[in-house]
């Protein structure tokens, strides 16, 4: 008897595990070379000096905003003005004597004249004069003079606070705001006797000059509304 062929065997159904393709970049993630890793480098400083010169390029910007404009307080004054009397011409006629008597002339007697001294006495020498401090009433800020707006400039972070500006001057004056580059902002033209009240903030100097821009005095603002008296 012959045998019977036997059946092939069946190759199962489970397939066989391949292994996945390698692509580039898990190449260069799991073996970096050293010029990937220096051109990483490299980058990341180009980075970061790029961000640190825009910084210190960017101009900086004031914290807080202009002053806004202000009120007026007082915009037609009224001064009493002092009025001196002339004193008035007297007509009475001088007294007349009508005694008939006859009045006997009297001699008079020649005045003896003095003997002038030889050597004048020396005038005594006038002492100097030393400048008053400016006087500053209650309620009022102590006016700056002239001369400290060269150092002066507005810097941010005060809180807002308000002036009132008065001429006690007999001309007119006008009233700067000294901005963040330490230059002059025209603000208000305040006549003889005028006032107004001025927003601003701690921290902002002002100067008031006269028509000529020549400056009178500067003021710092304070935390409470203090009155700024140009004399």
């Amino acid at each position: 008897m012959t045998d019977s062929p036997r059946p092939l065997a069946t190759p199962s159904g489970r397939p066989h595990p391949r292994s996945a393709p390698t692509t580039g970049g898990e190449v260069w993630l799991r073996d970096p070379s050293p010029t990937l890793l220096a051109a990483i480098a490299i980058g990341l400083v180009v980075v970061v000096l790029a961000s640190i010169v825009s910084l210190f390029a960017t101009p900086r910007r004031p914290d807080l905003p202009p002053p806004l404009k202000g009120e007026a307080i007082l915009a037609s004054p009224t001064r009493a003005g002092s009025v001196t009397e002339t004193p008035g011409e007297s007509y009475a006629p001088p007294s007349v004597s009508f005694s008939g008597r006859a009045v006997a002339p009297t001699r008079t007697t020649a005045p003896t004249r003095r003997a002038t001294p030889s050597s004048r006495p020396a005038s005594p020498k006038p002492t100097p004069t030393r400048p008053r401090p400016p006087v500053v009433g209650p309620g009022e800020l102590a006016a700056l003079p002239a001369s400290h707006e060269a150092g002066l400039r507005s810097h941010g972070g005060g809180p807002s606070t308000f002036v009132d500006f008065v001429n006690a001057r007999e001309s007119t004056v006008v009233v700067h705001w000294i901005n963040y580059d330490g230059r002059r902002q025209q603000y208000a033209v305040l006549r003889p006797g005028q006032s107004y009240r001025q927003q601003t903030y701690v921290g902002h100097p002002w100067v008031v000059a006269d028509e000529r821009g020549r400056g009178l005095a500067c003021f710092e603002p304070d935390r409470q509304t203090l009155r700024a008296v140009i004399r």
